[in-house]
């Protein structure tokens, strides 16, 4: 192994839609690209995809460093609501590492 920490397991649930492979294949690489970028071990991701009325709602909830990380994100259009999660969660997690940089 090269050291570099992967993701366990990623889970797409589709609420209130149809669940259509290219978007769960777009969301899964969306946060594995910006989990590698701050993840230091081993992760399991829950990723929830939903539609209320004319609301698009993104949601990610994960355990990273014994706090459980939860974003959401909504918008007119599912790929927007995914892009201004992945946006909203790298702000958190660059945050929570200087936060942790700084302590030590």
């Amino acid at each position: 192994m090269n050291g570099e920490p992967r993701i366990i397991s990623t889970n797409v649930t589709f609420r209130n839609m149809e669940g259509s492979e290219a978007l769960k294949h777009y969301v899964t690489e969306k946060i594995s690209h910006c989990l590698r970028k701050f993840a230091r071990q081993d992760l399991e991701v829950n990723i929830v995809l939903s539609v209320e009325k004319i609301r698009q709602i993104a949601e990610v909830t994960f355990n990273y460093d014994g706090n459980v990380i939860r974003n959401s994100e909504e918008s007119d259009d599912m790929y927007k609501s995914i892009d201004n999660l992945i946006d909203s969660l790298t702000n958190q997690l660059r945050k929570h590492k200087e936060k942790t940089i700084r302590r030590y």
